[in-house]
């Protein structure tokens, strides 16, 4: 995977890379070694770490002090790019987190093709 990147939305927000901002430290660290291993293995990665949910998305599965996070993705390319985190409470996937990542994957899509993503405008992990 060339690299991770987080979905910007339309004002200019970063909402995972805000997402884990909030988090405690330990949290974070925790976090942002599970986007390494998935910047290494891109669409490798598998189990316990990540597993696909529906069409091109797929979700990384993290433990931590702050509870279950789940963090969804998808891959256009050579590129992850980081849709949508949110603190997992019940033991099914909500659809309501759910269609707010599909949303953000028809948004970059569209936005993409208009060429509004500046590679330097585009906030990489690290």
């Amino acid at each position: 995977m060339d690299e991770v990147k987080f979905y910007p939305s339309k004002r200019g927000e970063y909402p995972v890379k805000d997402f884990i901002e909030k988090l405690d430290l330990k949290s974070q660290a925790k976090v942002y070694s599970y986007l390494t291993l998935l910047k290494e293995q891109g669409s490798r990665l598998g189990g316990p770490y990540a597993d696909k949910l529906k069409g091109q998305m797929r979700y990384l599965r993290i433990r931590t002090t702050a509870g279950y996070i789940r963090i969804f993705y998808f891959s256009p390319g050579r590129n992850a790019v980081l849709l949508h985190a949110f603190k997992k409470k019940t033991p099914k996937m909500p659809k309501k987190e759910i269609e707010i990542a599909e949303k953000r994957i028809l948004d970059f899509i569209t936005r993409n093709k208009r060429g509004e993503f500046d590679e330097k405008k585009t906030s990489n992990i690290g």
